[in-house]
């Protein structure tokens, strides 16, 4: 008999480019030694395959698993891969092994074992980690890997990759292996009989039970706030933003809300850390400053990648990232934030819609630009509608650029139409060359006005008071950064501390997004019947009540 906890056990994980070796290929493979008695994986190898001639990576398995052509450097064959594989374990004919997905994995690994070793009985006697926490856990809503691993304490990323899952397998399997033992099963030969035994049926519940008590989250106060999903060993796994605490995080886990969430999420949270703020949009703040420094695991999509901001050149036509010489239009989020207005401007001269003003008018990459023909009677019922602005004689292009653009915003183009001006679409015609053209200028001058606007609350003072709220708040905005925030009646306005400084603001990305939150949280203030105003500089104050149009723009 093999005790379970003495046994050298290897984990094996890989990634591939298909669901079956009929339909793709292995693309990355990892394996190591684990062992549950103690912490250590030993004989760690982690390595790209090479793939056969002209075989490709489909996009979505190069967005879950980060793949780009740089990986393809120094790959193994297949055929080495599997020798170092068998290496590892000192080629034994029956190693006993732990893979979680154990009928995916073993697809893939059974074909080379075919292959290279073909006289050669196969020599993985492979237990799925997958079968065995489905057993010894079945409330859990999710068994993933990642669902799991988080259930037990050990944080896994978002990414995908071969190594991270032999880590993850290894921790996984000596906590099995604890469970396992509370019930009796200490051998390897027990595991393998009590996996033979058929598995108890279990009741589909019709919602999902979470581990966390829900007494937890239901318990919360009303007040306004930050909450923080943790895992068993304290990571943060995902960071949200309530007006009311006690209405937002219970909608996590209840009815229609939490089959839309994220279950795999739900099942690794242990417990729910809050922080009061004074307003909602104080907590929009701190949610984002949270995110920016934590970045947690469930975030991902809200952290920046870019550092940078751009600044454009008054003809719109490049960008740098620094405000110096001719690049003075900005912040902006990207170098090509505002090239659309420099096309207009150009096909308003009469010159010629070249491939790049095309894909910039329209709003899409040049692999989906419209051709010459139908580009250009797009543009011509767009002339004859608005003559003034786009055509005439030439002169003054910018200017009545600009002013076309800020009327379509007006108008509301952004949000006539649910056709998305970035999807791809099938087939171009006059009627939805105008629509896409009209849209990308609306877009474009939200950009405009709001760098803009983000200079003018650089260094100013808000006071806003929210829609439910009796009384107001200020907040103090110094370089870019939450200065201070309290009760409006305790302090005074201050309009020396708000001047102007010299120079232009320096911005960098976290300036950027920081002040775009704020922005969105003043726009929600002002939309649902609070007030805003904005003092910046001597004696300049924007009062939404007054301009309520004006933070509309931004």
């Amino acid at each position: 008999m093999r005790a379970l906890r003495e046994l050298d056990v290897l984990i094996v994980d890989c990634q591939t480019t298909g669901s079956s070796p009929a339909f793709g290929h292995v693309l990355e493979l990892a394996w190591g030694v684990a062992r549950a008695a103690d912490d250590v994986l030993r004989a760690v190898e982690s390595h790209f395959i090479a793939l056969p001639p002209g075989a490709v990576v489909p996009p979505v398995v190069r967005k879950i698993t980060g793949y780009d052509e740089t990986h393809g450097a120094g790959t193994l064959t297949p055929a080495e891969a599997w020798a170092r594989l068998r290496a590892s374990s000192e080629r034994e004919p029956s190693v006993p092994s732990a893979i979680h997905y154990a009928r995916f994995e073993l697809a893939f690994l059974r074909d080379w074992s075919s292959r290279f070793e073909p006289e050669a009985p196969f020599p993985l006697d492979a237990v799925c980690a997958h079968a065995i926490a489905s057993r010894l856990f079945p409330a859990l809503p999710r068994q993933s890997l990642r669902a799991l691993a988080g259930y037990l304490g050990h944080g896994l990323e978002l990414t995908r990759r071969s190594l991270h899952h032999v880590e993850a397998t290894a921790f996984v399997w000596r906590k099995l292996c604890e469970e396992l033992a509370a019930r009796g099963v200490v051998s390897w030969e027990e595991l393998g009989a009590w996996l033979a035994e058929p598995a108890p049926k279990r009741a589909r519940a019709k919602t999902p039970r979470y581990p966390i008590p829900s007494e937890r989250y239901l318990t919360l106060p009303h007040d306004p706030g930050v909450y923080r999903f943790l895992r068993p060993n304290g990571d943060v796994i995902y960071v949200g933003k309530a007006a009311s605490l006690k209405q937002r995080v219970p909608s996590h886990f209840r009815g229609r809300a939490s089959k839309l969430e994220a279950p795999e999420m739900l099942t690794q949270v242990s417990d729910i850390a809050i922080t009061r703020t004074a307003s909602a949009l104080e907590a929009a703040l701190l949610e984002h400053e949270l995110i920016e420094t934590l970045r947690p695991t469930y975030n991902v999509q809200l952290v920046t990648r870019d550092p940078r901001v751009w600044y454009a050149t008054r003809d719109f036509e490049d960008a740098a990232h620094a405000a110096d010489g001719p690049y003075v239009v900005g912040p902006l989020p990207s170098a090509y934030a505002l090239r659309s207005l420099g096309a207009f401007a150009t096909l308003v001269a009469g010159k010629p819609a070249e491939t790049a003003s095309r894909a910039a008018a329209v709003g899409v990459s040049d692999l989906w630009i419209p051709d010459e023909d139908v580009f250009a009677a797009g543009w011509a019922e767009l002339v004859a509608r608005y003559p003034n602005a786009l055509g005439g004689e030439p002169g003054r292009e910018r200017a009545r650029v600009l002013a076309w653009a800020r009327e379509r915003l007006l108008a509301g183009v952004l949000g006539k139409n649910a056709e998305d001006a970035e999807d791809k679409p099938e087939g171009w015609d006059p009627a939805r060359v105008a629509r896409h053209v009209e849209r990308t200028a609306a877009r474009a001058y939200q950009t405009y006005r709001r760098a803009r606007w983000l200079e003018r609350v650089f260094d100013a003072d808000i006071v806003y008071r929210e829609p439910s709220a009796a009384e107001a708040r200020l907040l103090r905005v110094r370089r870019g950064a939450i200065a201070s925030a309290l009760d409006a009646s305790a302090a005074e306005l201050d309009e020396a501390s708000v001047a102007r400084p010299e120079g232009r603001a320096t911005f960098d990305r976290a300036t950027y997004d920081r002040l775009r939150v704020l922005t969105t949280e003043l726009k929600r203030i002002v939309r649902d019947g609070g007030a805003v105003s904005v003092r910046w500089g001597a004696r300049r104050v924007l009062s939404a009540e007054r301009a309520p149009g004006v933070l509309r723009l931004v």
